[in-house]
């Protein structure tokens, strides 16, 4: 698109060079020196006035128009009316357009100042908030150790004596109770850490395959005793730089999960990894009862819970795939599903081989 200077430049250039034409042929055709003299000079002069006319046009039209569109341009970039040019001009109706220009953008500029100051209030008022629940969940967490520890010792004979079947029914309930409130307190401590960017991780060369054979034996006995198949599948083995504790953790949420949603007698729960080239791909699969295309596009949200009824089996905070996601994006990788209803589920995350910088990521 032309500018509007070189539009009317082109448009009076144009004219004015026609008028001229026009004059010298006819000069050139005249029979009467004299007249042809007379219109050669006359349109000498209208053509030279149109060029001046046009000049002051542009002084007075164009380049205040101009000013206004670049102005216009920086503050829509900036939001700050700040630096703009200034912009002089007698014709009434770019004096008032400028006018009202300024004074939208004084009332914009001001507008974003104090949403900006609203938002950041906000911002810190929502890190306290979590500063202070992370400091409560901490103080939760402490007199448990005390509880579960007294509970042990009830539950063993030689230490605090017998107990009828009562009380060991009720002591067996309390050691139940407390570390279900120890693992929520612990995961709310880990979420809130995420939130806060205050997650610590570690970096240290993993041999895959000795990570994955120590995790098959860690749930072993749980799975024997559930009669559910627990198998490892590598192709090949890899050593990745990473938080080796950080990887265990979102595997031990995944593989519990897998072992909740599978049937007894014939459940099934793989786990394993591929290598790519920079990642290293590790997944946990379930022949279990699958999950929505719905609840799979809300499934890493925080509190979420697939079963939201009263009456529901599963117990859980629906805090651990938010921990997993918020883990392995700190690990610089990415974590996602694929799932099939009442076919098989499959959890994917990578992770990067070489060490890098890592952060904690907020979980949404």
């Amino acid at each position: 698109m032309l500018p509007i200077k070189h539009t009317l430049f082109l448009v009076s250039g144009v004219s004015s060079f026609i008028i001229f034409y026009m004059g010298i042929v006819n000069y050139l055709t005249s029979v009467e020196g004299v007249t042809g003299v007379i219109l050669l000079i006359f349109s000498v002069f209208v053509a030279t006035g149109t060029l001046l006319g046009t000049v002051y046009i542009s002084r007075s039209i164009t380049k205040p128009i101009e000013k206004l569109a670049q102005n216009m341009t920086e503050f829509s970039k900036h939001n700050k009316m700040t630096g703009k040019n200034q912009i002089k001009t007698n014709v009434k109706e770019i004096f008032e357009l400028n006018e009202n220009f300024e004074s939208m953008g004084e009332k914009v500029e001001t507008t974003i100042e104090v949403q900006n100051e609203y938002v950041q209030k906000l911002k810190d008022m929502d890190r306290k908030k979590l500063e202070f629940s992370s400091m409560v969940s901490h103080e939760l967490k402490t007199p448990l150790v005390p509880i579960l520890g007294y509970v042990q010792m009830l539950q063993k004979k030689e230490l605090l004596g017998d107990l009828n079947e009562k009380q060991t029914e009720a002591v067996n309930e309390i050691y139940s109770s407390t570390v279900k409130l120890q693992r929520l307190v612990g995961d709310i401590l880990t979420t809130q850490k995420l939130d806060l960017g205050k997650l610590d991780f570690n970096q240290e060369e993993i041999k895959v395959s000795e990570l994955l054979e120590s995790i098959i034996k860690e749930f072993t006995p749980i799975t024997e005793e559930k009669k559910i198949l627990l198998n490892l599948e590598m192709f090949e083995d890899v050593k990745i730089f990473s938080d080796r504790d950080r990887i265990n953790q979102v595997f031990s949420n995944l593989i519990k999960n897998a072992i909740d949603f599978v049937t007894s007698g014939s459940g099934v729960v793989t786990i394993g990894c591929r290598e790519d080239k920079e990642f290293v791909k590790f997944f946990v699969q379930d022949n279990g009862v699958g999950i929505s295309d719905e609840n799979q596009k809300e499934i890493f949200k925080k509190f979420y819970q697939i079963d939201t009824s009263t009456s529901r089996k599963r117990s859980g905070s629906g805090l651990g795939l938010a921990i997993c996601k918020g883990i392995i994006e700190g690990l610089g990788g990415q974590i996602w599903v694929k799932s099939e209803e009442k076919v098989q589920t499959t959890f994917f995350f990578k992770i990067p081989k070489k060490p890098l910088t890592i952060t904690a990521k907020a979980t949404e």
